[in-house]
């Protein structure tokens, strides 16, 4: 093994990811209940199934939009 791979700052360097994982993980307080598996309310079931449906349609179409765009403004150069 090479005098390099043996040495302690490397050593170190390879463990600070792992390291800074652990931290993250540690700060974050997630109660494990029931229907309380979202980060947002489902009281309101019609109100977030409109929100969701909002969001992945603007999402998906985001992308056909923009082809869209950049078409017409080069069939009209």
């Amino acid at each position: 093994m090479s005098l390099l791979l043996r040495s302690t700052p490397l050593r170190a360097a390879r463990a600070l990811p792992l390291a800074r994982q652990q931290a993250q993980a540690r700060f974050v307080h997630i109660e494990n209940v029931v229907d309380h598996t979202l980060p947002t309310s489902v009281k309101n079931k019609y109100w977030l199934a409109v929100k969701m449906a909002l969001y992945t349609t603007a999402g998906f179409g985001a992308p056909f939009f923009a082809a869209w765009f950049q078409l017409s403004k080069a069939a009209g150069a």
